[in-house]
C-alpha cells in the first residue's frame, strides 16, 4: 500500500470515521486497510498507549507504522483531498491523517506496530492482575476475531482505529483494571465490561460535515 502514494481522497462515512476512497497513481485501495485515522483519533490512541511506555513502547515503531497526510482541500460530500507529508505524527503541530503502512500481503511497519502493542498490553495486564495462568497474545487475537466476525459476515471492514483501540483497551472477561497494583474481579452475574467502552471519548459524536471541516487547518 505504501508505494508511491502522493495523495488520497478520503470520506467521512455514516459511521463517523474516515475511509480512503481513492489513491494517487492508480494505487489500489486495500479494503482491509481502507480506514484512515484522523487527528482526534490519533490523540486518543496516544493517550491510551501512554501506560505502555514503562513496558517498552517505542516511538519509532509508532512513527513508522503510518503514512502521514495533511489536508490539501475540502471536497463536496464530506470528502477531502489529503497530501503525503514527511512530518512526524508525534511532534507535528498541524492535524495529520494516518494511513497504515502495509507492504505486500499483511506485512510491514503497521503489522510490526500491532504486534508491538499486543505484546506490551500483555505485559501490562500480567503485571497488574494476578492471573492463575499468565495470559498471552493469542487470547487478544482470539477475542478480536470473535468480536469482528459479525462484521466480516455482513461484508463490512474493521476500521484500523477500532483495531488499535481494542488492543490498547483489552482486558480479559471477568476483570477490570482500576489502577496500578490493583484489580477487581467482577461478579459472575455482572454484565461484562471493558475499558474500551469509552467514558471520555465518543467517536460517534464526531460529525465533520463540510462546515466543520473548515475548523481544521487547510494547506493550500
Amino acid at each position: 500500500m505504501s508505494d508511491r502514494i502522493e495523495w488520497c481522497i478520503v470520506k467521512l462515512r455514516d459511521d463517523y470515521k474516515w475511509w480512503v476512497e481513492k489513491m494517487s497513481n492508480d494505487v489500489n485501495v486495500d479494503a482491509d486497510y481502507a480506514g484512515i485515522i484522523d487527528p482526534r483519533q490519533f490523540e486518543h490512541i496516544i493517550e491510551l498507549a501512554s501506560p505502555l511506555t514503562e513496558y517498552g513502547l517505542r516511538n519509532e515503531i509508532i512513527e513508522n507504522a503510518f503514512l502521514k497526510f495533511r489536508i490539501q482541500s475540502e471536497l463536496s460530500g464530506n470528502q477531502a483531498k489529503i497530501n503525503f507529508t514527511t512530518a512526524k505524527a508525534l511532534s507535528s503541530e498541524e492535524p495529520l491523517f494516518l494511513l497504515p503502512n502495509i507492504i505486500g500481503d499483511n506485512e510491514g511497519p503497521y503489522v510490526e506496530f500491532i504486534d508491538h502493542i499486543i505484546r506490551l498490553r500483555i505485559k501490562l495486564l500480567n503485571d497488574l492482575i494476578d492471573f492463575k495462568v499468565a495470559i498471552n497474545a493469542e487470547e487478544i487475537e482470539e477475542s478480536m476475531r470473535e468480536k469482528y466476525q459479525e462484521k466480516y459476515i455482513d461484508g463490512n471492514n474493521v476500521h484500523i482505529f477500532d483495531e488499535v483501540v481494542d488492543i490498547l483497551e483489552y482486558t480479559p472477561s471477568g476483570y477490570d483494571v482500576t489502577k496500578r497494583g490493583e484489580f477487581e474481579e467482577e461478579e459472575e452475574n455482572e454484565e461484562e465490561t471493558y475499558l474500551g467502552e469509552s467514558e471520555n471519548f465518543e467517536v460517534d459524536e464526531i460529525e465533520w460535515d463540510d462546515e466543520e471541516l473548515q475548523k481544521l487547518e487547510v494547506v493550500e
